[in-house]
Formats: C-alpha cells, sequence, structure tokens
C-alpha cells in the first residue's frame, strides 16, 4: 500500500476533533488495512491477546 499522510481533506472529514489526532489517523488505517486484506476489524487490544495466551499456557500446564 502506498505511503499516507494525511492531509485537510481527511482532518476535515474522518476528525470529529475530540479524540487526538493519532487516534483517528490510527483508526482510520485500521479501517484500510481491514478493507484492503479482507480481515475483519476487532476492537480487541493487544494486551488482552497476551491475557488470553497465558490463560491458555495455565490450562495446559494444569492436570484436571
Amino acid at each position: 500500500m502506498p505511503v499516507f499522510e494525511p492531509n485537510e481533506y481527511f482532518w476535515n472529514n474522518h476528525w470529529d476533533g475530540k479524540e487526538e489526532k493519532w487516534k483517528a489517523y490510527a483508526r482510520a488505517m485500521q479501517q484500510i488495512m481491514c478493507d484492503a486484506s479482507g480481515y475483519k476489524f476487532s476492537k480487541n487490544r493487544i494486551e488482552d491477546k497476551f491475557e488470553y495466551k497465558k490463560v491458555i499456557k495455565g490450562a495446559k500446564n494444569q492436570k484436571f
């Protein structure tokens, strides 16, 4: 994908002025990447993934 640098059009049409600019940019980039790749959008955070891995690893090591 080409490099994207936000311009006036982007800020006028994709930023509500309430959130920090970097968050608006990140949100837009995430949506563009999902659209281009065919993956579904997920609100899960990377921290959630790490926590999930800890739980799974712990469950595998436990004897039932």
